[in-house]
């Protein structure tokens, strides 16, 4: 039997959304007063991607291979709105490939990568880390540098609008082949 594994298994993720109360097409959570929020039909979903996911889990795969997506999976990446950091995304492009075959990409992948290209630079820091930073290129490509707060603690963040976003993953395989 011959099973299309992208299709199931995004299937799969469309189900899991459904059953966690997300609208699949746009992200925003399900109205109350659909019969998607009843109980029986959420457990029936939930079961279902377990099924699914005890099936495909059955099936032996080949060892990962290195990050590649393909042009398909690239039309379905949905970044978050707005400015985000390079683990948003690297989180969205991870949601569309199929990581049982295919290894992940990180941020800090991509970061190492832009920083090669001469895109993204880095600096130590007083206390000796490194840390990645903007520079003269960096703006032309849709990149900049946003004050950000976490835990009552400034610091800095290299954030991607729109244009760094589509950059990112228009050019993603041959940023990632720069040695």
């Amino acid at each position: 039997m011959n099973i299309d594994f992208e299709r199931l298994d995004e299937s799969r993720k469309i189900l899991y959304k459904i059953a966690d109360g997300i609208d699949p097409i746009n992200n925003v959570p399900i109205s109350k007063e659909s019969f998607l929020n009843d109980p029986r039909v959420i457990r029936s979903i939930f079961f279902l991607v377990d099924y699914i996911e005890s099936e495909l889990a059955k099936i032996p795969r080949p060892k990962r291979n290195k990050f590649s997506i393909t042009k398909d999976q690239k039309s379905k990446v949905k970044f978050p709105d707005g400015d985000i950091g390079i683990n948003d995304i690297a989180n969205a492009i991870n949601e569309v490939i199929d990581t049982r075959i295919v290894k992940r990409i990180s941020g800090m992948k991509i970061n190492k990568q832009l920083k090669i290209i001469g895109i993204l630079s880095e600096e130590k820091t007083d206390d000796g880390r490194v840390r990645t930073i903007t520079n003269e290129k960096s703006e032309g490509y849709g990149i900049s540098s946003k004050v950000r707060y976490f835990d009552n603690r400034q610091y800095e963040q290299v954030v991607f609008n729109d244009i760094g976003k589509s950059f990112i993953l228009e050019n993603l395989e041959r940023i990632m082949s720069f040695k």
